[in-house]
């Protein structure tokens, strides 16, 4: 039983003391501190005041405990060849693959709706939101080609004579 006094690090924001009760789970503690799927709870080492490691047992912590709560960002690097060499591009977790292709595309320097196809080597890749960090990606308009069979037909009009021009007859 009992209150927790928690110090605690949010995102972005000045710490807070938060008055929680006694937890029984980790994520009971984690639901009272509002912390989100894909967030991790850090707390400092006992000897290492200067080292920070992720909270995974309720028995890391105890009243008036400082903890952090961590939003892991995402990062890639995108190179448009001959300009653009390894620029970073990052998201946090809940951006969508649509939001992550804008992002590149604007990075790329592209104007806004280009359709971009993404590269490693000469495989294409399919965007993820789960894509490995620091993968290196190159970066291309998509530009959509025709299949052969659909190819507009050769020009045959050109050898064809020319139809006399209405009223000469």
């Amino acid at each position: 039983g009992g209150l927790w006094r928690l110090h605690v690090q949010y995102p972005n924001r000045d710490p807070v003391l938060r008055e929680v009760a006694h937890p029984q789970s980790l994520e009971e503690l984690r639901a009272a501190l509002g912390v989100e799927t894909g967030q991790a709870l850090l707390t400092r080492h006992e000897r290492h005041q200067e080292q920070q490691y992720v909270v995974e047992h309720l028995e890391q912590l105890q009243d008036g405990a400082a903890v952090c709560v961590h939003v892991p960002r995402r990062r890639i690097f995108i190179s448009v060849p001959p300009h653009i060499e390894k620029k970073a591009v990052m998201w946090y977790p809940g951006a969508a693959v649509e939001q992550i292709e804008r992002a590149i595309a604007k990075a790329a320097g592209f104007p806004p709706g280009t359709q971009i196809e993404l590269r490693d080597g000469e495989a294409a890749v399919v965007l993820s939101t789960t894509i490995p960090n620091d993968t290196h990606l190159e970066v291309a308009a998509f530009v959509e080609r025709a299949p052969a069979a659909h190819a507009a037909p050769p020009m045959v009009a050109a050898s064809a004579p020319a139809p006399a021009p209405a009223g000469t007859e």
